[in-house]
């Protein structure tokens, strides 16, 4: 773990690699310690410590859909709740 800003915080890395993703649910600290450098907090590894699995699951499962929900919306423009072609006019309402 590093405070180095060029290397991945603990999110971006979730969301780009599927292993990581999966071991992190599964069990954070070993997922931690196999990463190699990695930006996470302290206030992080306790917060995903003190979850369960399934509480882990849903929370970064949430975050990789609102990733590329929004980077489909960046790349297409607004898209409806069905993920067709344009959505409401207010960009922040999925």
């Amino acid at each position: 773990m590093t405070g180095d800003p060029d290397v991945p915080s603990i999110w971006v890395r979730a969301i780009a690699d599927d292993r990581f993703r999966a071991a992190l649910v599964e069990d954070p600290l070993r997922a931690l310690a196999e990463a190699g450098p990695i930006r996470v907090s302290a206030e992080q590894v306790r917060q995903l410590e003190e979850m369960s699995a399934d509480e882990r699951r849903e929370l970064i499962t949430g975050m990789v859909r609102e990733a590329h929900w929004r980077g489909g919306q960046a790349r297409f423009g607004r898209l409806g709740a069905d993920g067709r072609l344009g959505g409401p006019d207010d960009p922040d309402i999925p």
